[in-house]
């Protein structure tokens, strides 16, 4: 990512030479951490010389709010994107409690590190949504209700690249029909060859590829997994036959036409001087809606996620209350992330109304809950 060393959307940015950091270790005496991507080496600081883009930040009044973010962050998050036709791209964004600025470390394409500061998270959220996001549209219907085991988004996630690769065989064999039915076992040998491809063009191994440390989460398929997919509408079965439903055909349409990448990002931040992974995020924007998926871990290790289908405004506000908890765990030593605030609604499996936390029935329909 390339940008002039000026200013950028309400950021100051600055240029470093790669064996400027040693460099900036020495002039300002920050020994480093572990959260940093960067160590000191004293014998390439004694035998080289800063380069030009160096003068420039060590005579700026910001070197050492960036030296100290740079070296020593107290919360760093890794951002990956990639998927349909989007450039692959990493970078960082580094946090301290001595203030509230956010620095953004990136490489550009001559190999240069490029630095962005903003004096808030208000103004970088707002040039990151502005360059990831998409407007949206509002009333987005809720796809998964509860906060439910990643095995059934996994499966919901195969469902829908398995409608797009049926729309693009036909296209490809001139048929007006979609195969929307295979066996289960066909089902589930797919799902292994999509992962295993790590393959970007398609949904779910994305997920698992630009979502730093997704990969880790201990992941068993079962059959109660299908058939929760199938509650959802995203699959039918009869005896070993399933057939891609209704979710399946709306979503997989919608990605096919209007998918535009996707990224993955991990909050990690130094709780009582040990490294912790805090939260971990995958975002998949199309025209209609930025998908939001949340991942956390429950208890037996069991990994969990919740979903939010939002516009750009309701994006931004669920990033901000996310970084307000971030930096209240940094600040306290906990480690419960959350990245909706809103009060914890069920949600009736019948007709999907909100259920208040006590009820037993749906007020809506009056199904038992």
């Amino acid at each position: 990512m390339d940008n002039n060393q000026n200013t950028l959307a309400g950021a100051e940015v600055f240029k470093l030479a790669p064996g400027d950091i040693n460099h900036l270790f020495r002039r300002t005496g920050v020994k480093g951490n572990s959260l940093s991507a960067f160590t000191y080496n004293s014998e390439q600081a004694a035998t080289s010389s800063p380069s030009e883009l160096f003068k420039v930040l060590s005579e700026s009044p910001r070197l050492g709010q960036i030296a100290g973010r740079l070296l020593e962050p107290d919360l760093k998050i890794e951002f990956n994107r990639g998927g349909a036709g989007a450039a692959d791209d990493k970078y960082y964004v580094l946090l301290s409690t001595a203030d509230k600025t956010v620095l953004t470390q990136m490489v550009n394409s001559q190999g240069d590190i490029l630095l962005l500061l903003f004096d808030d998270w208000e103004p970088f959220l707002e040039w990151w949504i502005n360059v990831y996001a998409t407007p949206g549209v509002g009333d987005y219907r809720k796809v998964f209700p509860n906060v439910l085991e990643t095995e059934i988004l996994v499966c919901a996630l195969h469902c829908i690249d398995i409608y797009r690769r049926s729309y693009m065989e036909s296209m490809l064999d001139y048929r007006s029909g979609l195969s929307l039915s295979l066996t289960t076992q066909d089902f589930v040998q797919l799902l292994k060859r999509s992962l295993a491809s790590k393959d970007k063009r398609w949904l779910l191994p994305t997920m698992f590829e630009v979502t730093p440390g997704l990969k880790n989460s201990s992941i068993a398929l079962k059959p109660e997994h299908i058939k929760q997919a199938e509650e959802l509408g995203f699959v039918t079965s009869n005896e070993s036959t399933l057939t891609l439903g209704e979710r399946s055909k709306i979503m997989g349409t919608e990605f096919i036409t209007s998918w535009i990448g996707a990224i993955g990002w991990q909050a990690t931040a130094l709780i009582n001087g040990e490294e912790r992974s805090l939260s971990r995020v995958f975002l998949a924007p199309t025209a209609f809606a930025n998908h939001m998926f949340s991942f956390e871990i429950g208890s037996g290790g069991v990994s969990r996620f919740r979903h939010q289908a939002s516009t750009k405004l309701e994006l931004t506000q669920s990033l901000d209350q996310w970084m307000e908890s971030l930096r209240k765990v940094v600040g306290n030593g906990t480690v419960t992330i959350n990245t909706d605030k809103t009060p914890q609604f069920k949600f009736c499996g019948q007709c999907g109304s909100k259920i208040k936390p006590g009820k037993k029935f749906c007020t809506s329909c009056g199904s038992a809950l």
